[in-house]
């Protein structure tokens, strides 16, 4: 159909008027809107400039077809140019920017953008957030670089991605049970993902990292090991190099800046900080930093204050806020790093935050509640001449008060190894105090009956059957260097014998997860080296003193008690802890001989107590890889 358009008297075609309507905010408010008085005049500028009349009359720029997305087969970095990004983004995506009333400019934006809301929080407001503009999303990214040099990097980091990172993914019938998995015991204890999970998402990017991060999750689990594929026909993996493959594939597409929706970055980056395993001494740090980069990006969109968002975006965001909250408490404890959200920056309730959660999720962060306790112990310059204890609630008072009462056993079982791990590092005795042989009676008993019980609930009562999150093995490693100590600085051979068996127990548990936590790997590396030392000392003091009768004795008796042995889930520990090992118990005759004495002048001795009873102290750190490699 043709369609005339009047001309005035230069031959200028002439537009329609058209009527600007105001925005949502400024109709409730019954207000004059200019907010979009500049978009109106930028557009018609434009369609005067171009002279296209008939475009003008015809509709707006929106009537236009979208860019269709990108095909499903990547092509190669030589191809055409990289696909254009899906037009519908996630609506989280155009989250307002947060800016503080110490900025100089937010004075000037409240009083010249009508859409920009104060913040509602409880301590009487600290900013405004100012919106997005509509089309900001293609340049949210921090990563965007303008620099034509650096540009060129970027794009050809595109390609790499296209063509490689994002293929790297299993194939459906496996990530079916992984994601299974992970909804069955990962996710009720920490929803990083929030409900992204069971909403189809219309970027394939983030639906491809989306699988990817499952699945690096679930592979910790013995039930996965069956399903550690990334392609269709291609063999099975191990834990470590299926691990390997997608956390490097998901850093690499977090670099190359292809996640531009700002909240759905913030969960990936937390999620991998948690998951995530390194691989080598220069990658000891990158979970803490991917901690922190979550962090930053939360102080942004300031996440930490009150939105007059609607009720459902607002609990989606503080479930959000509560993980990552919770992420840089443990990051603090494993790592040793000091905390980067702090309560007198927040200007939510966390008590009200942490009580609308689900209950496993609850009761997980009021157990990051205790350790936030803990953590104030081991801040710089808070020791204390005197022994200091934190007063503990009883876990089963927890779960009632969590209304976690029906949640499955296992779960709660993982959750109380955590309790227990705080209950070790809840106790703190003055510095001179700390390597004797006869500790601070409460640290004693309090630190010996978490251990066994973590020892227990891993290795025997709930084997197989945890959610495999990082706070499994270093519950593990803490109950390690627990038994390390007790066999260490003992007087009585009775004793340094039993802590000699809980270390083996231990260190046959971390044996069985080294092939998927980087901490249990060198802690077993480690301990095992220990053992052998400890080995080669009593047999030679037993041959220097004459015991070897004794020593043939105890052995006979050993394989007795083997023999007898009933069978049950720890069998293999109590067969890893008896063979190839001397028992200690045959010099009680010489009480005082100190077996650690007469180690080899070679072995570094003080890094190990360094390592291991630093774990007792918020000590661990990437040494432990330096240590490894050190020893072979």
């Amino acid at each position: 159909m043709v369609r005339f358009v009047e001309s005035d008297s230069t031959g200028l075609p002439l537009k329609r008027k058209q009527v600007a309507q105001a925005c949502a905010r400024c109709r409730r408010r019954k207000k004059r809107c200019f907010h979009n008085h500049d978009e109106h005049h930028a557009a018609d500028a434009l369609n005067l400039a171009s002279g296209d009349g008939d475009v003008a009359a015809a509709g707006s720029p929106t009537d236009l077809p979208s860019h269709p997305s990108h095909p499903s087969p990547p092509s190669p970095p030589e191809a055409e140019p990289l696909p254009e990004r899906p037009t519908s983004q996630n609506k989280q995506g155009q989250a307002s920017r947060f800016i503080g009333d110490l900025s100089p400019e937010v004075v000037l934006m409240e009083a010249t953008s009508l859409c920009s809301h104060r913040d509602v929080s409880v301590r009487g407001g600290l900013g405004i957030w100012q919106p997005r503009a509509p089309d900001s999303t293609k340049s949210a990214s921090p990563f965007i670089l303008t620099s034509p040099s650096r540009q060129a990097v970027q794009d050809m980091l595109k390609a790499y991605v296209w063509s490689h990172c994002i293929a790297c993914c299993p194939p459906p019938s496996d990530y079916a049970v992984l994601r299974r998995i992970y909804l069955e015991k990962l996710d009720p204890i920490f929803p990083i993902l929030g409900n992204h999970l069971t909403l189809p998402l219309q970027d394939e990017i983030e639906g491809k990292v989306l699988q990817q991060i499952v699945s690096l999750a679930a592979a910790a689990d013995p039930e996965a090991s069956r399903h550690l594929r990334l392609n269709v026909e291609g063999p099975l993996l191990s834990r470590h190099d299926f691990c390997d493959s997608l956390s490097n594939s998901i850093q690499t597409i977090i670099d190359a800046g292809l996640i531009t929706d700002r909240v759905f970055l913030v969960r990936i980056l937390a999620a991998l900080s948690l998951y995530m395993q390194p691989s080598s001494p220069d990658e000891a740090d990158v979970p803490a930093l991917l901690s922190s980069r979550a962090v930053h990006q939360i102080h942004t969109l300031g996440l930490q204050m009150v939105s007059v968002d609607s009720q459902t975006s607002n609990k989606t965001r503080r479930s959000l806020f509560c993980c990552t909250w919770a992420l840089d408490r443990i990051n603090s404890a494993f790592y040793g790093r000091a905390c980067l959200i702090h309560e007198r920056d927040i200007g939510l309730n966390m008590d009200a935050c942490i009580a609308e959660q689900a209950p496993p999720f609850r009761l997980f962060l009021m157990l990051i509640g205790l350790l936030e306790n803990v953590i104030a112990l081991y801040r710089p310059g808070n020791q204390r001449e005197d022994e200091v204890i934190v007063e503990l609630p009883i876990f089963e008072q927890m779960i009632l008060d969590a209304g976690a009462a029906r949640v499955s056993s296992s779960c709660l079982a993982s959750l109380e190894i955590f309790y227990h791990s705080i209950a070790i590092l809840s106790s703190q005795s003055p510095s001179e105090n700390r390597s004797t042989a006869l500790p601070a009676p409460a640290t004693n008993s309090r630190r010996s009956l978490a251990a066994d019980r973590i020892t227990s609930i891993v290795g025997h009562e709930f084997l197989g059957q945890l959610s495999y999150l990082p706070i499994i093995p270093y519950g593990v490693s803490l109950s390690l260097s627990v038994s390390y100590r007790k066999m260490r600085h003992s007087n009585v051979p009775m004793f340094r014998n039993r802590g000699k068996q809980a270390f083996m127990a231990n260190t046959f548990l971390l044996k069985s997860l080294d092939d998927t936590f980087w901490t249990a790997k060198a802690m077993v590396a480690m301990a095992e080296q220990v053992l052998r030392e400890m080995d080669k000392a009593v047999a030679s003091i037993t041959q220097e003193t004459g015991l070897g009768d004794a020593s043939k004795k105890a052995e006979s008796t050993s394989r007795g008690d083997q023999e007898i042995a009933s069978s049950g889930p720890g069998d293999s520990i109590i067969d890893y802890t008896i063979q190839g090992n001397t028992d200690i118990s045959i010099l009680e005759t010489i009480p005082d001989l100190d077996v650690f004495g007469h180690f080899d002048p070679t072995f570094n001795l003080g890094a190990v107590d360094a390592i291991l009873e630093g774990n007792l102290d918020f000590g661990p750190s990437s040494n432990l890889f330096e240590w490894q490699q050190l020893r072979g």
